[in-house]
């Protein structure tokens, strides 16, 4: 019955500790994946959120954008077309909006920016 099986090679006992001559990788990953959310720019008929507590920039559209300000506090209002940005404050803050962070879900000050 063994002759069937002559081309596979022998199992090898695995060893209890890691081969430290195979570092790993922490950042590989992170690496691929977290540029998307750096360079986060919405487009028009969107709203982008950059949160003051975990300091995250999240862009939605329109109807996730209307369903994550309910309920909000809104002190000022920022409209974007482009890379232009107008803002229209009360009291000078430079995080205007009270809600919950699309982020990381907990309510914190945030930059609420709509573009048109």
């Amino acid at each position: 019955m063994s002759e069937g099986f002559d081309r596979l090679p022998p199992r090898a006992p695995r060893s209890a500790a890691p081969n430290p001559s195979h570092a790993v990788d922490a950042e590989g990953k992170r690496a691929l994946f977290s540029s998307a959310a750096d360079t986060a720019s919405p487009g028009v008929g969107s709203a982008l959120v950059e949160c003051s507590r975990c300091e995250v920039r999240t862009v939605l559209g329109l109807a996730k954008a209307l369903r994550a300000t309910m309920p909000s506090l809104h002190l000022g209002l920022r409209i974007g077309h482009g890379g232009e940005i107008h803002t229209m404050s009360l009291g000078g803050r430079d995080y205007p909006t009270y809600m919950r962070c699309p982020a990381c879900g907990r309510p914190s000050w945030v930059r609420f920016t709509l573009q048109v």
